[in-house]
């Protein structure tokens, strides 16, 4: 507990209007009562949460073996158009299984494929001109399978007018006698050749076209094959449930007085101005136009006094977060690194400024800062204490509270470390605050920040100066 110096000084120490360390521990209350009033809901969140993230978990082990699934699939569809490309004889596909299979599939015949490859393969050589061969005395769907693919189709393929059709030196289809292997008929069609109603190769009779006499070709049986067969065994990924995105925290300080504070005329009319005028931005030109608007989103993020610089303030937030010697990453002070961050102009432009959510919470923390301002004015050093709480668990290094006016006034002031250090190199500003200030002590431990603000508001309420004079005060801490 603080000790009061007025007491120590005699008790002719001026005091605000209401003393900081009240006005403080009076916040405290109601942030405990706030807490506990929301720790059910909390509770409930927290449980939500929990869950999804173990459904979330359970989705990305299925994703991930679909993926493994997907790939495969894809890669038996590649084998099989190959497959097709670079077959001699109709043996060398019926009696590929993995060739097989996905014709099966493509043709929803998997469950034939997997009881009797045999009479799968017996029903694809049927001979079409015998009534008594396998593809007859099936269903109709196992003749129309014969009939698809004809691999029962006997010789050579001939075109329409008689000539071979084969595969030349390159491999492709060719009808103009410099075939070197011909082509058996049971492979045209699957190899992509229109076939008349006799069995011959169709070829281009219009003879003003280049390509007359040329052979015709089909839609691709083999690649309709592979889409069907993927389009049967491909597994959509699932996806993760996304968190709600009413999630904002509670106020620490809501209650009547906060309620009747952000219902202010003032206040309202800022707030309704921004909310008003916010979507009709369309570039960042247009946001720094307008002075208002700047203002409000500068003072959201606690940045109000940067809105004199608005060139500083655009080169910052149009800088890559990717990129560690952005300006947003350059400057010690996190406030403009979150700016950068929920804006993303870089990539977004003013996309995620006019969001909905964005807004809201813009607005919110506008609301929240005028309010602790407006305690300010009634006990100086109380914003000073509430922000600096909040801010430094941001904080990573010494040189930051150096570089936010904020932590710097309460490290300062709760040690009595006079303001000349100001004039000193950086370095050896650092090194002097390091004497009486551990950054991952304030980090990792509450009771040592509520220890260091008491410290603060302390020397704040009793009106002295960090000139350093009544360092000697500073024993009585411990």
């Amino acid at each position: 507990m603080a000790i009061d110096l007025s007491v120590l000084l005699g008790g002719g120490v001026s005091t605000a209007t209401v003393s900081p360390l009240a006005m403080y521990k009076k916040l405290q209350k109601l942030a405990a009562e706030n807490e506990a009033k929301n720790q059910p809901d909390a509770a409930a969140a927290k449980a939500k949460e929990v869950a999804r993230e173990l459904n979330n978990a359970a989705v990305r082990v299925r994703n991930s073996q679909y993926r493994e699934s997907n790939a495969r699939v894809e890669n038996d569809a590649l084998y099989y158009q190959n497959r097709v490309k670079t077959a001699t004889t109709v043996n060398e596909l019926i009696s590929d299984d993995r060739f097989l299979k996905v014709l099966a599939t493509a043709n929803g015949l998997s469950d034939l494929y997997n009881t009797d490859r045999q009479r799968l393969r017996d029903i694809l050589t049927s001979d079409l001109s015998d009534p008594g061969s396998v593809a007859y005395q099936g269903p109709l769907k196992h003749l129309e399978l014969a009939k698809k693919y004809n691999f029962g189709a006997a010789g050579t393929q001939l075109d329409v007018n008689g000539n071979t059709v084969g595969l030349d030196a390159d491999g492709k289809l060719a009808n103009d006698g410099t075939v070197v292997t011909a082509l058996p008929a049971g492979l045209a069609r699957i190899k992509g050749i229109a076939l008349d109603f006799n069995g011959d190769a169709v070829v281009v009779d219009d003879i003003t076209s280049t390509n007359y006499g040329k052979l015709v070709g089909n839609l691709g049986t083999a690649a309709a094959d592979a889409k069907a067969y993927s389009g049967a065994l491909t597994k959509a990924l699932l996806e993760e449930q996304a968190a709600p995105s009413d999630t904002a925290n509670y106020y620490e300080y809501d209650g009547e007085e906060y309620q009747k504070f952000i219902g202010r005329s003032d206040i309202k009319k800022q707030v309704d101005y921004y909310r008003e005028n916010i979507g009709s931005v369309q570039s960042l030109d247009d946001l720094f136009k307008d002075s208002r608007l700047l203002t409000f989103l500068l003072k959201s993020y606690g940045l109000e006094s940067e809105a004199q610089y608005p060139g500083k303030i655009r080169k910052i937030i149009e800088s890559d977060i990717t990129d560690i010697n952005s300006l947003a990453n350059r400057f010690q002070d996190p406030r403009f690194l979150k700016l950068t961050e929920d804006l993303n102009v870089k990539v977004f432009g003013v996309i995620k400024l006019k969001l909905g959510l964005q807004t809201d919470k813009v607005v919110d923390n506008y609301q929240r800062i005028s309010y602790e301002e407006n305690l300010d004015e009634q006990a100086p050093g109380v914003r000073a204490a509430i922000e600096f709480e909040r801010r430094i668990k941001d904080v990573s290094q010494t040189v930051q509270l150096l570089g936010d006016n904020v932590l710097r006034e309460v490290v300062t002031v709760a040690n009595n470390i006079p303001q000349e250090l100001a004039y000193q190199e950086v370095d050896s500003q650092v090194t002097a605050l390091e004497k009486r200030v551990d950054v991952n002590e304030l980090k990792n431990d509450a009771g040592a920040v509520e220890k260091l603000v008491l410290r603060y508001l302390t020397f704040k309420d009793s009106g002295l100066s960090s000139s350093g004079g009544q360092s000697y005060l500073l024993d009585l801490f411990g």
